[in-house]
């Protein structure tokens, strides 16, 4: 199986309802010309967007799975339903329309306590109520200077993977890089230090999963920009982005989209 390359947007905490129905709007009309030439080496490219929940009615008759632009919530819960207030679950998502979910975003694990086994739980929710889920990794500045950046991630992700099956594991599984130190601080990781972590990442799922971990898309964020885009991709082993701020701005958002989908890139290692 070809990896896909995926383009999402995060929108945070940002775009009440008329924001939202303008700004997925303007994807929704821009997406056709951004994906006018793809470059074969992306293969299939799919584009989505996560607004804040308020949102998601707003942006909803714009987005259009397989045809046009995915909507993604920005979580959800660990459990499908029950006594949990404030809490959204993966069937209740699909209710909405919504067709996957973030888990683990760096934000969610330092700003509201998700530790492992959190991040694991919701995993676990998304892919059994049949979302496409985009897990999310990444060390904090500390870890990089002190060279442990590479075991933190792998700590990360074996915990997340600790009770999941490789039956479970089909292109709605989506894994996203995110160096904590590069998440809207203007830096980004080098072309460099993101291939050879995705490179990491993937030599990981083959080991724990065999050929079904193999062909899982990683994408990279932390501060992805129309400017940095391209020669991200080009280095290697990045299927798309995770977009944080450049995704608020439909334009900024759609160079991101037609540079991923453009450029070309080595062949897959396997």
């Amino acid at each position: 199986m070809s990896r896909i390359t995926w383009i999402l947007g995060n929108w945070k905490q940002n775009h009440r309802p008329p924001a939202a129905e303008a700004c997925a709007k303007g994807v929704a009309e821009g997406l056709t010309e951004a994906l006018r030439e793809p470059h074969p080496s992306a293969g299939e490219v799919r584009v989505g967007i996560a607004p804040p929940y308020l949102s998601l009615a707003a942006a909803r008759p714009f987005t259009r799975p397989g045809h046009g632009t995915w909507l993604l919530a920005q979580d959800v819960a660990a459990q499908d339903e029950g006594a949990f207030t404030g809490e959204v679950g993966p069937r209740m998502l699909g209710d909405a329309g919504v067709e996957g979910a973030i888990v683990g975003h760096s934000e969610r694990r330092a700003y509201y306590g998700e530790d492992d086994a959190a991040v694991a739980a919701k995993l676990r929710s998304a892919l059994g109520g049949g979302l496409v889920c985009v897990l999310c990794v990444g060390e904090r500045l500390e870890a990089r200077d002190a060279g442990e950046h590479e075991s933190t991630v792998i700590s990360q992700l074996s915990a997340a993977f600790s009770d999941v099956s490789p039956d479970a594991l089909d292109e709605r599984l989506v894994i996203a890089y995110e160096p904590v130190w590069a998440i809207g601080t203007g830096r980004t990781a080098s072309p460099q230090q993101a291939s050879d972590m995705h490179r990491t990442i993937r030599a990981w799922m083959r080991e724990r999963f065999g050929s079904a971990g193999v062909d899982r898309s990683i994408l990279y964020g932390g501060s992805v920009k129309p400017s940095n885009a391209a020669e991200l991709v080009a280095v290697g082993d990045v299927d798309g982005f995770l977009v944080g701020g450049a995704s608020l701005d439909p334009d900024s958002f759609l160079a991101i989209v037609r540079a991923a989908a453009t450029t070309a890139r080595p062949p897959e290692a396997g």
